[in-house]
């Protein structure tokens, strides 16, 4: 039946939609006749006579469901064919060029010519095929021109770059855009809607971190503010949403206040529930999904604190990238005094981590760090996850790459 209606759909909509008495209009495919319902009420449902002067209405609010029914169909399949469109294109690409191989951009360079020179220079020169690019900062800034009603509001757009501009990055060769977006920090959301910030009961005023202010995980407002940039993002011509700062605040601080209890339940929840609804809106608009999350949460089997589980968090997004930065890790960790001085070894213990909890190599791509190391050391970084067939992302937050980081392309 579905597969008839798939071939059919103009002649099945337009009887059902515009039926009329079998008298008053010439019916070439004919599927359903208004006497054979009555019929089949009648016998089905052994009217009686009074029932069956209320067959009309019963005829008519059946055809609309059968309508609604259709309709749920046809959008299902073609959120489904979109959605194997969307994976299938991705796929290719990886497959093409070996692998996802990206640095990060920090959002306020955009329109920086020198750091920007630099970037293509490295797109032109390596391996790397993929750009992360700030969409909405840790300060709470927004970097191109958007129609979110909050942002009139707050005030907070930074215009960086546009569609024309990201275009002009694709020009150089086929490449990967992830935008970068802040979510559960930002401060001047929080300074203006203080009701969705994180509160602190002993300052009665909203909770400061080291300068950095968190909004409640919980919070609908903000919950609708983020999913709506991250369509704006999609449709500017990204090709997949990165979701930082989607955690709890870091801190064992007793003071602060949330719209639910801080228990693990809520945290999971809260943390879970956003990023599946954003995930549902943004693959119709036909943008992939992935979240930040620390390097520790592949180790850790509890959320930290923070709301970020592994095992939850990666039915929630189609990627995760762990910050796996070998100086972030306390000394002792696995085994080593200084973490920092062994970046091939500790990255490699923190995916082992990963993956020996389920965790499959498509969906695990990490943040390496492209900071405080030699050149050796980051490739060292990149080493240890190419050896374990993971895609991988570089973060410098000055946009200060080497091109000795990267394998050179052949002339």
């Amino acid at each position: 039946m579905f597969e008839f209606l798939l071939l059919n759909p103009g002649n099945v909509a337009d009887e059902i939609h515009y039926y009329k008495e079998p008298s008053e209009i010439s019916v070439t495919n004919p599927t359903i006749y208004k006497e054979d319902l009555k019929h089949y009420y009648q016998t089905l449902k052994k009217l009686d006579q009074e029932d069956f002067e209320n067959v009309d209405e019963a005829i008519s609010s059946d055809a609309d469901s059968l309508v609604e029914n259709f309709n749920s169909l046809i959008n299902q399949a073609v959120d489904e064919i979109n959605l194997n469109l969307m994976f299938y294109n991705f796929n290719k690409f990886r497959n093409s060029n070996n692998g996802i191989k990206g640095i990060y951009i920090n959002g306020y360079h955009m329109n920086n010519e020198e750091k920007i020179t630099e970037v293509k220079e490295i797109l032109k020169n390596t391996n790397v095929n993929t750009l992360v690019i700030d969409v909405k900062t840790d300060n709470g800034h927004i970097m191109f021109k958007s129609n979110v009603p909050e942002v009139a509001v707050l005030n907070n757009e930074r215009i960086k770059y546009d569609a024309t501009s990201l275009n002009g990055l694709r020009e150089i060769k086929e490449i990967y855009l992830i935008a970068r977006i802040v979510v559960f920090q930002d401060p001047i959301f929080a300074k203006k809607f203080n009701e969705e910030a994180v509160y602190d009961s002993k300052s009665n005023n909203i909770y400061s971190q080291d300068g950095q202010y968190f909004l409640d995980p919980g919070s609908e407002l903000v919950r609708k503010y983020i999913t709506e940039l991250s369509v704006e993002a999609c449709r500017l011509g990204f090709n997949e949403i990165q979701f930082d700062y989607v955690r709890y605040p870091d801190s064992n601080y007793q003071f602060m206040v949330f719209k639910e209890e801080s228990n693990y339940e809520n945290r999971i929840n809260n943390i879970n529930t956003f990023l599946r609804g954003a995930k549902e809106a943004l693959h119709k608009e036909g943008c992939l999904v992935s979240a930040d999350i620390f390097g520790y949460v592949l180790t850790n089997k509890s959320d930290g604190g923070i709301g970020q589980n592994l095992e939850t968090i990666v039915e929630s997004v189609d990627f995760i990238s762990p910050m796996v930065y070998p100086s972030h890790y306390s000394n002792g960790s696995f085994g080593y005094e200084n973490p920092n001085n062994h970046p091939y070894s500790v990255v490699t213990n923190a995916l082992d981590d990963g993956l020996e909890r389920g965790v499959s190599e498509e969906q695990l791509r990490p943040y390496l760090q492209g900071f405080w190391h030699t050149v050796q050391d980051v490739r060292e970084n990149i080493k240890a996850a190419e050896d374990k067939k993971l895609d991988w992302l570089i973060w410098n937050n000055l946009t200060k790459y080497e091109l000795d980081y990267f394998t050179k392309l052949e002339s």
